[in-house]
């Protein structure tokens, strides 16, 4: 488990989970970016990876499933932070925005689930 001290609650690296990231263009109107691999997930946020650039701070709307979940949540978000690498591609930060109680639970129960799974490797 990946834990920060900055981090009010865990986040867990993440296996074979992907995100649908959309771009907010006008009040009605989102176009989808990009299909990202995420990296990491916790009840407040996500990293992910892209090949594309986005603007700091953006409003993204994300939608994914969790492993084992036929649910799908839906959330925005804000860009927090960014890092890129040599080739070009781009890891991103982001803080959920308006996500439910319900999803925020489903999530915790996934992290719960991974912490204790990884407690007995």
């Amino acid at each position: 488990m990946n834990i920060s001290e900055r981090r009010k609650s865990p986040r867990v690296n993440v296996d074979f989970v992907t995100v649908e990231v959309y771009m907010e263009h006008l009040p009605s109107t989102t176009e989808l970016a990009e299909i990202c691999t995420v990296i990491n997930l916790s009840i407040n946020g996500m990293r992910f990876k892209s090949d594309r650039k986005f603007l700091p701070e953006q409003l993204l709307r994300l939608t994914f499933v969790l492993p084992e979940s036929m649910i799908i949540i839906r959330s925005n978000a804000n860009i927090v932070h960014c890092s890129e690498d040599e080739r070009r591609k781009y890891a991103y930060g982001v803080q959920f925005i308006g996500i439910g109680k319900m999803e925020q639970k489903l999530i915790n129960h996934f992290i719960q689930k991974t912490v204790v799974g990884e407690d007995y490797r």
